[in-house]
């Protein structure tokens, strides 16, 4: 009954729609979305600085979604999550929030994900009242071919939507259509230290942003202070062994060797690369 109640009561409220900005591909793609009137300006859109994000987000989203974003009318403000709450890697009672991975009888083991919940939600949710939101539908950028990551959120006042779900839009559509519009490519988003992060990813991090890269390898050491054992890599090595040069040897095709990039994309269709084996 007292369910009941709540939804009538909320269904008199008035409904904020309300965009939860990720700064990637996909909510890069709801901008333009919003931009080109395919979708309608937000009542309130917002990003949270969790404190842990890679320059390279950052100078996407103030040098290309917010002054197109305001162009069109629509501000993206940041939330800091400092100013609402922790984000310590470690929690108070001495477990670690991210998920880490550490060795325990000879296996990998690999802690949950307790990070996004305090960092972004619990901060988005609290910023949203003092805005004086009492029911919002909150716009979530996840494409259609990652539907299955689309969940409810369980609080009547706070509904969750997916636009690019609803409109049918793949990754790859989402990429066409910012490439399409003549918007340079958002970087890859996710904290510095993810451990969600693949070889592949550490090592374009490694050698396209070093100094982010170091970021990594410090958070990890700093980690380690207070739990020893744990890494950020499946391997449960020290992140900064991947950092050791790459061997790459390319044939001119008079038995000399040309300039190439770390990923064989020199265009001479020689390029034989070491990459890391762990």
């Amino acid at each position: 009954m007292a369910k009941e109640e709540r939804a009538r009561e909320l269904a008199g409220l008035k409904c904020h729609a309300v965009w939860s900005c990720g700064g990637g591909v996909d909510s890069t793609a709801i901008a333009l979305m919003i931009i080109q009137g395919k979708l309608s300006k937000p009542d309130l859109a917002f990003m949270t600085d969790v404190g842990w994000e890679r320059r390279s987000t950052w100078d996407y989203v103030t040098g290309v979604l917010r002054p197109k974003l305001d162009a069109v009318g629509v501000q993206l403000q940041v939330i800091k999550t400092s100013d609402y709450a922790g984000n310590s890697l470690v929690d108070r009672r001495g477990f670690t929030v991210i998920p880490a991975y550490a060795r325990r009888d000879g296996k990998v083991i690999k802690y949950s994900t307790r990070c996004s919940g305090p960092w972004k939600l619990a901060v988005a949710k609290r910023w949203l009242r003092e805005q004086g939101v009492t029911r919002c539908e909150n716009w979530i950028g996840i494409a259609a071919d990652e539907s299955r990551r689309a969940k409810g959120s369980g609080q009547q006042w706070f509904e969750h939507r997916y636009p690019l779900i609803e409109a049918g839009m793949t990754r790859e559509d989402c990429l066409f259509a910012v490439g399409q519009a003549g918007w340079p490519m958002p970087p890859r988003t996710s904290c510095v230290m993810c451990p969600h992060q693949t070889n592949n990813e550490w090592d374009r991090m490694a050698i396209l942003e070093p100094k982010e890269f170091a970021r990594a390898c410090a958070i990890e050491q700093e980690l380690q202070r207070t739990q020893p054992g744990t890494y950020l890599h499946q391997s449960c090595r020290p992140l900064r062994e991947r950092a050791r040069p790459f061997q790459i040897a390319c044939d001119d095709g008079e038995g000399g060797p040309i300039e190439c990039n770390p990923f064989g994309q020199c265009g001479e269709g020689s390029c034989e690369t070491a990459v890391a084996t762990w």
